[in-house]
């Protein structure tokens, strides 16, 4: 009996060792349901444009990885603006709109003459004020002021931004530059670049609250004229985007070399991002009311990536931190208070 009992209990215990040997059989839905998960967080995780919809009088932000959804809109004329009644005309044909102090403002422009801070959160107009001359662009300085481009007289204005005031801040005398479309302030090298017709000019910056100045140190000639936007490329450290009326170039800020990157008319807006992200344009159409608008958003060989024939676009960035002009982690300041 016992060398029976003996052998029962070595078979119990081979058959027990080869079933603790056998390879893992993972449930198949289970790798399913760990991949669909895998999916739709990648499907979910925000991927937005914040555009100027002239059309309609507004700045939207729009997800282009979730069904297009509108996630934001800012109107001059809505309540929380805070904008003045006599002020909101200045925000007619809003020209662009740049993300600053790490993603919580919006830097607003408009061919009325307009320019505003504008706090993403609250959608108030922290600050605003009237350049005039069809203000295309405006740009951040390290102290917390403003300088805009105007085309329509052709110059460069910085304002001492006041919170306090609004639209009765300190500002310099026009500074002179014809047809200026753009300005981009460079964090590392401490200088603003701007261009207009055919010229693109580099400015050092006093850091002045109570005389802030603006001194010419480079000027460079473009390979054709009538330049339109400048914005930084994604990712690096020395290039610059630059459209004008045929042409997108990029600029390098220490050679000074203009390379052509794509043979185009009507571009608008030229912009780029990460892995994942299409370099896109707002290229006028004429679509939405005027010969300047769109109603799409185009990567750089033309395929669509975003169209509302609702709108009418004039131009479009990625909802993306800017870190050629601004310090990593930038909060609002202004050197008034």
């Amino acid at each position: 009996m016992k060398p029976v009992f003996v052998a029962l209990s070595l078979l119990w215990a081979l058959a027990c060792r080869q079933e603790n040997l056998r390879p893992a059989n993972p449930d198949p839905s289970n790798t399913q349901t760990a991949d669909v998960k895998a999916n739709i967080a990648a499907a979910a995780t925000p991927r937005e444009l914040i555009i100027c919809d002239q059309k309609n009088a507004r700045i939207i932000m729009v997800d282009v990885a979730n069904g297009n959804a509108i996630t934001w809109e800012w109107k001059a004329t809505a309540s929380y603006a805070m904008i003045r009644s006599g002020a909101q005309g200045w925000f007619s044909n809003l020209s662009d709109a740049k993300l600053v102090y790490n993603g919580a403002y919006v830097l607003a422009t408009a061919s009325g003459g307009g320019v505003a801070l504008i706090n993403v959160s609250s959608k108030k107009a922290i600050w605003y004020d009237y350049a005039g001359g069809n203000t295309h662009s405006a740009e951040l300085l390290p102290n917390g002021n403003i300088v805009t481009a105007s085309t329509t007289g052709g110059y460069l204005m910085i304002f001492t931004t006041d919170s306090y005031s609004n639209d009765q801040s300190a500002q310099t005398a026009p500074i002179a530059f014809e047809d200026v479309h753009n300005v981009v302030w460079d964090h590392a090298r401490q200088q603003l670049y701007a261009a207009g017709k055919n010229k693109l000019k580099v400015f050092t910056y006093n850091n002045s609250c109570t005389a802030p100045k603006l001194t010419l140190k480079a000027t460079y000639t473009m390979p054709e004229g009538n330049a339109h936007d400048l914005f930084p490329v994604h990712g690096s450290t020395t290039d610059l985007w630059l459209t004008n009326s045929g042409h997108i170039y990029k600029f390098n800020v220490t050679t000074g070399a203009f390379t052509l990157q794509k043979t185009i008319s009507g571009v608008k807006s030229v912009n780029s991002g990460p892995a994942g992200y299409e370099t896109i344009m707002a290229r006028a159409t004429g679509a939405g009311g005027e010969t300047w608008r769109t109603d799409q958003i185009v990567d750089i060989d033309g395929a669509v990536v975003y169209k509302n024939t609702s709108l009418g676009l004039y131009k479009a960035r990625w909802k993306l931190v800017n870190t050629f002009s601004y310090p990593a982690g930038d909060k609002f300041h202004e050197c008034t208070h």
